[in-house]
């Protein structure tokens, strides 16, 4: 007789081990890492800015990240931003920019000719104009960040619509933004704002986000411990060298005797490089190589062979 399978609501729900649970590894905090960036990215920002202010005596400053939410993103950017999103890495990470509208207005008025002044009232949105002139800012400014990021590479989402440039990212979401303060020579301040899921410093920061690991002894290993102990090396020893015409190696048959001199120091070497020098003798009714002078220095192929 078959039993009844129990019913789903019957069934005991999983319970995890919380000994495992607490034993997970903490997310690391690259909030100071993204700081140390933001100050190496100020001074590789520094030929682009002053470019788009016509300013060479522009400064750069970096203002600090700080962990936020997506609904306050539009209160750390100027009243006139141009938003751009790029991704970035496997998952698709979005990185937003956010440049000072005012900024762009200004080098667009100087581009027709004008001043560079636009007075303090500003329009509700950047003209198509200066929207292109933004984008080749961007792309310069993207540049940069990825230079300072091992050569990371990043993805302009030209498509986003309206709506995904004022808001990036969804309200909810932990953000951590890192915001640059550009200085002219006139003392006129104006802004650039980096932002990111805070869950995306990791692959944003792939080489600082890596658990540390234990030091590694970085001793070298001597001549006379494994690996190399053991290593086998083929030494010849040169005793000596003739020149001898064609008509007399033509002439050679069993029981010809040529008399030859040995060299006084004979040379030991490893393929073409001398080692050392020696002279010929006997030890055990062997002939030997007792060494007279050692080459601690290095050794050019080919010299000191003869």
């Amino acid at each position: 007789m078959s039993k009844a399978a129990p019913s789903p609501s019957a069934r005991r729900a999983a319970r995890h081990c919380d000994a495992l649970l607490s034993q997970r590894e903490p997310i690391a905090d690259l909030g100071p890492e993204f700081e140390r960036f933001g100050a190496r990215l100020c001074g590789a920002l520094h030929s682009c800015v002053a470019e788009l202010a016509e300013d060479a005596g522009v400064r750069i400053a970096s203002l600090g990240s700080q962990a936020i939410e997506g609904a306050q993103l539009a209160a750390q950017c100027p009243p006139l931003a141009a938003i751009s999103r790029h991704r970035f890495g496997v998952a698709g990470h979005v990185l937003a920019l956010a440049v000072d509208g005012r900024a762009i207005l200004e080098q667009l008025d100087r581009t027709f000719g004008g001043p560079g002044q636009i007075g303090e009232e500003l329009p509700p949105a950047l003209p198509h104009t200066a929207r292109l002139l933004s984008r080749r800012f961007e792309r310069k400014v993207i540049a940069a960040v990825a230079g300072e990021l091992a050569g990371l590479e990043f993805k302009a989402e030209d498509d986003a619509s309206p709506a995904d440039l004022l808001a990036p990212f969804a309200p909810e979401a932990e953000l951590t933004a890192l915001a640059l303060a550009v200085t002219g020579s006139d003392g006129r301040e104006w802004r650039l704002v980096l932002a990111l899921e805070t869950a995306a410093l990791a692959s944003l920061l792939p080489k600082r986000a890596s658990a540390r690991r234990a030091p590694v002894s970085r001793r070298k290993r001597g001549i006379d411990e494994a690996p190399f102990c053991d290593l086998p090396l083929a030494a010849s020893a040169r005793l000596v060298d003739m020149e001898m015409p064609l008509h007399r190696v033509a002439a050679i048959q069993p029981g010809t005797v040529l008399p030859i001199m040995v060299a006084r120091n004979v040379p030991l070497q490893i393929g073409e490089a001398v080692i050392a020098r020696g002279t010929v003798g006997e030890v055990d009714d062997q002939v030997a190589l007792q060494i007279t002078q050692t080459f601690t220095g290095p050794i050019t192929p080919g010299k000191d062979s003869q």
